[in-house]
């Protein structure tokens, strides 16, 4: 079992992303908001994040590179979840320093997100 933080602005879909992770077995738990995701990563240390890449005010490659700056090498890995192509999200993560380890499209599907979420577990 897993410990996943999920972001994401979006009720409907931070709701659905936070039951698709219990239902795959892992804990979960979800924020609407870039800085208490960042301290939430920093008490409980998730093994992986779902990170929506645009976001009011900090978007998720900023989050991503802000986890990454103060948790070093016990940042998670990073899905980000979003309906920007990704291509973009890759270069705007990379620019901010940072790498996910994959992407999940908007609107995902539960069995490609099960797989990517195990994908990405596994890495």
């Amino acid at each position: 079992m897993a410990r996943v933080l999920i972001v994401d602005d979006t009720d409907i879909v931070r709701k659905a992303l936070e039951l698709a992770v219990r239902k795959m077995g892992h804990d979960a738990e979800s924020t609407s908001d870039a800085k208490v995701a960042l301290e939430l990563a920093r008490l409980h240390l998730p093994d992986l994040a779902l990170l929506d890449y645009r976001m009011p005010g900090m978007d998720g490659a900023t989050l991503l590179g802000e986890m990454r700056k103060e948790l070093g090498s016990r940042c998670p890995k990073v899905l980000f979840v979003s309906a920007t192509p990704p291509d973009e999200v890759r270069a705007k993560a990379e620019s901010a320093g940072a790498r996910p380890v994959g992407y999940v499209k908007k609107p995902f599907h539960l069995d490609d997100l099960s797989k990517l979420v195990a994908e990405a577990l596994a890495a």
